[in-house]
Formats: C-alpha cells, structure tokens, sequence
C-alpha cells in the first residue's frame, strides 16, 4: 500500500518538561484514536518532531521508540526514511492481547465467557454472511477433521482451524482478532483434555453447526455454538478442580 503524505499536519502541543516523552506519546494516541492520522501517514523526521513538540531530541527519540513499541509508528531510514503511521497488524494485536490476558492472571472460566461471546456472535453472522469459498472451506476442514478421530493431536489442530473459519466466514475481523488472542489462551488447556471419545461427539456437533450455516439459520447456528462451548466450559472447569476426570 502506498504510504500517504501529511496533507495537514495535526497542531502537536508543546509538552512540558515533567511529561516529556509520555505526552509526545500521549497525543500521537490521541491523534491516530480520532482519526487526524492514519495509517501510512508520514509524521516527519525526529527532529521536527522535538521541534514541534518542543523537546530534546533524546525525548522525541524515547518517545518514538516507545510508540514503535506499541505498534503506532514504524520509523524508516535512507532516502525515505522518518516517522510514518504503521499499518494495522491483526495478527500483533491477538499476539499482544494473548499475552496480556496471562500476565493479568486471567482464568479459564474469565477467557471461555469471552470466547462464548466471540463465537455465538460469529456463527450466527457466519450463517448470514458466508459466501461459497467460506462454505468450501469449512467442508474441507469439517472432512479432514472427520478423518483425523484417532490421531488426537492433529484432531486438535483442525479442530481450532473449524473454529476459526467460521469466525473468517462472518468477515468480521475484530472477532477474528478476539478469537486468535482467546485460542492462544484456550489452546494449551483444552488439548490434553481431548480423547477419542469426544472427537466422536466434536464432529457430530460440527456436521450440524455447518448444516446451520449453510442452510443461512443464524439463530440455530448461534445455539449451536453455546450449547457446544458451555459443555466445553463445564467439562474443562471440571478438570481443573478434579483432574480426575476427562473433558470432552
């Protein structure tokens, strides 16, 4: 994508000396929050942006390390180098959220009531939405995974992978980027859990699941996927607290 020049450049404040680069940062945020800069926007070098914000240049550097850090920034050398808006990265937003959601001691029961959201939404978005190649994917995926029932681990993998396309086939992709952080999460938890007994029951769940989205049923797709994911919370949680026990 070609990157776009700064038509009109926002009035950066001066920043006083206690803040320094903390409200360099701060408006930079701001700015690309409502929407006075966007993504492939060139912002300048860094010494115009010390000039403009009326700093040192060791403050701009600081604060612009800490926004290419966040992912707000991309800082580029040679001809065309300076400080541009990066790109939106989907993929860095689920890896960063992921990581989160663990330092912050999240639980299980915490990330399978967000994923239950996430997914209830998109399987019923998945049922009005879906095109033709949304349906053939989830056809090949749905076949592979009927033919993996003794191989566990690889059952696990196409498992997830049924999941994720139809959250791609409600073309959402802020679901898609929920979904990607929350099975980082989920992933590690729900493998060891599965046997072949419940690869049995997983993909009689998801023959009908498809059934709904193909034949456009919102309502039963979104019902579908609770009933499902609400077993899977009950019987993962269960496991937590009785190791005895096996989750299905």
């Amino acid at each position: 994508m070609a990157s776009k020049p700064l038509s009109s450049p926002p009035s950066w404040a001066a920043v006083p000396n206690a803040t320094l680069s903390g409200g360099i940062v701060a408006q930079i945020r701001a700015a690309v929050l409502n929407r006075e800069i966007v993504a492939g926007q060139f912002l300048g070098s860094e010494a115009a942006l010390s000039e403009q914000f009326g700093v040192s240049r060791m403050a701009a550097r600081d604060a612009l390390r800490t926004l290419e850090g966040l992912g707000i920034v991309e800082i580029r050398m040679g001809a065309r180098g300076g400080v541009w808006v990066a790109q939106g990265n989907p993929d860095r937003l689920a890896d960063a959220l992921a990581i989160h959601l663990k330092l912050i001691g999240i639980t299980s029961g915490e990330v399978f009531d967000a994923q239950m959201a996430i997914e209830e939404m998109a399987a019923r978005l998945a049922a009005e939405r879906r095109d033709e190649a949304d349906l053939e994917h989830l056809r090949a995926v749905l076949a592979e995974l009927s033919s993996l029932k003794s191989e566990l681990d690889r059952f696990a993998d196409a498992s997830m992978r049924f999941h994720e396309a139809i959250v791609r086939a409600s073309h959402s992709r802020i679901l898609l980027a929920q979904f990607h952080a929350l099975s980082f999460v989920l992933e590690p938890v729900l493998r060891p859990n599965l046997t072949s007994a419940s690869a049995v029951r997983i993909v009689r769940h998801h023959k009908l699941l498809l059934e709904a989205i193909e034949s456009g049923d919102g309502a039963q797709a979104a019902r579908l996927m609770q009933e499902r994911l609400a077993y899977q919370r009950a019987r993962t949680l269960s496991q937590e607290t009785d190791p005895a026990s096996r989750a299905d």
